[in-house]
């Protein structure tokens, strides 16, 4: 259930496979308390968080793995992206069922980042904008919006995951309160069963301003809670969801840093990541 990734800061958390999101999210706090501890016992702290409120991606070391050197080596901007993010797997019953749900999420996805937006201190501070993070990410190749047929290694927002038979949704940045993670594994599941496509593919161009708005804070996320709640009554899920209808994260960030300076940014987000 853990992983490295491309700083050695950094740790990754995966589930198995979960038949409801209730279940996700007990998982979720289950690895939370192994990594807690195991960096106890190495004289650490964890917080989790779509960035650091302070610390530098040149300041971090790399894995010293093949993958990671070979990454920098072709993608010297990989660098940069100190950022972390929550990916939910949506299972399929086949890859047209996926590719079609692709498309139908895809409108939505901006406001499931405003919903998530917790990075509003990453470098450079850009002042209304509450996820650096969605922006960092654009640096990379194959970032943002999925073309209609995927078929290469990406970091899309969201892609199709043949190997798992699932659908990755890779939109929101990553919360500090565990409960707001199952969350939106509960709103990603009901959004996939509500979603339905347009008789066209969304302007990807028209995607991309939507985004941008998004990590403002700045889209139909009523709209959205309001699609996904009779798909998450009946899946047993919207006690998870409703969370969701509370302030996002990056505004305690910025209450926190307003009062006090970002270094108490950081020990509140390490208080609040058990």
């Amino acid at each position: 259930g853990l992983k490295t990734e491309l700083f050695s800061c950094f740790v990754e958390t995966n589930t198995p496979v979960c038949a409801t999101a209730h279940q996700a999210l007990a998982e979720l706090e289950r690895l939370r308390g192994v990594v807690r501890d195991a960096a106890a016992g190495e004289g650490v702290v964890v917080a989790a968080t779509g960035a650091h409120p302070f610390s530098q991606p040149e300041n971090q070391e790399i894995v010293q793995e093949e993958r990671y050197l070979t990454m920098l080596a072709e993608r010297p901007k990989a660098r940069r992206q100190l950022v972390c993010g929550l990916h939910v797997h949506v299972g399929m019953t086949s890859f047209e069922q996926c590719l079609a749900t692709q498309e139908a999420i895809l409108p939505w996805l901006p406001a499931v980042l405003a919903l998530s937006v917790n990075s509003p201190y990453l470098e450079p501070v850009v002042p209304g904008v509450l996820s650096g993070r969605a922006a960092r990410l654009l640096e990379l190749p194959r970032a943002g919006p999925p073309p209609p047929l995927p078929d290469r290694e990406i970091w899309w927002d969201v892609r199709a995951h043949p190997r798992l038979g699932t659908l990755e949704i890779r939109m929101a940045d990553q919360p500090t309160d565990v409960r707001r993670s199952g969350a939106f594994a509960a709103l990603l599941q009901a959004l996939c069963v509500a979603a339905e496509a347009s008789t066209s593919p969304m302007d990807r161009e028209e995607y991309l301003r939507a985004r941008a708005l998004a990590a403002r804070g700045e889209a139909p996320v009523e709209e959205l809670l309001e699609l996904v709640e009779p798909a998450a009554r009946a899946l047993g899920t919207w006690d998870l969801v409703e969370l969701l209808q509370q302030a996002p994260e990056a505004h305690r960030q910025l209450e926190v840093g307003g009062r006090h300076d970002r270094r108490a940014v950081a020990a509140d987000l390490v208080a609040r990541s058990g």
